[in-house]
């Protein structure tokens, strides 16, 4: 007799983690003592993100930059943009010189940022512009004819 898999109910943890999951909720993390949110990141802060990344050539300096990218990102993107360019320069250095932020709390923060960036869009959003670049090689009538004959599946 094969034993028969039983199929139950998830627990109420996961099925508030998979509501936290489908609502995109903002993550919890504790910085300085204080529990911040971190959100969806904005295109500012992922433009912020990547110019940190290629310029700054000190990793530990360039890690506490992006991390205080994330905690001045807001829930509205105006305010996100003023933030990132009136208080950033002084905030990552009060982070770096001053506070001396904890590695700990750096990867807490770069752990929770990785999860709100929404790659889903962008990733159709390039294939979409690379299939209709007019620069890409396309198939020859022969070749069509020689494809659709081979049993391949040929686009045009």
């Amino acid at each position: 007799m094969a034993e028969e898999k039983k199929i139950e109910q998830p627990s109420q943890d996961l099925q508030q983690l998979l509501d936290d999951i489908m609502e995109a909720s903002p993550e919890t993390v504790v910085v300085n003592g204080k529990k911040r949110k971190i959100g969806w990141l904005h295109n500012g802060v992922t433009r912020k993100f990547s110019h940190i990344m290629v310029t700054e050539k000190d990793p530990w300096k360039r890690n506490v930059k992006v991390a205080s990218c994330v905690l001045l990102n807001h829930r509205y993107g105006l305010v996100t943009c003023l933030l990132l360019h009136l208080w950033y320069w002084v905030y990552w250095r009060w982070q770096y010189y001053v506070r001396d932020m904890d590695q700990v709390e750096v990867m807490g923060v770069l752990d929770a940022s990785k999860k709100k960036i929404q790659s889903g869009p962008l990733a159709v959003a390039t294939i979409l512009a690379t299939a209709m670049m007019d620069t890409i090689m396309t198939m020859t009538k022969q070749e069509y004819g020689r494809a659709a004959h081979d049993g391949a599946q040929p686009t045009l």
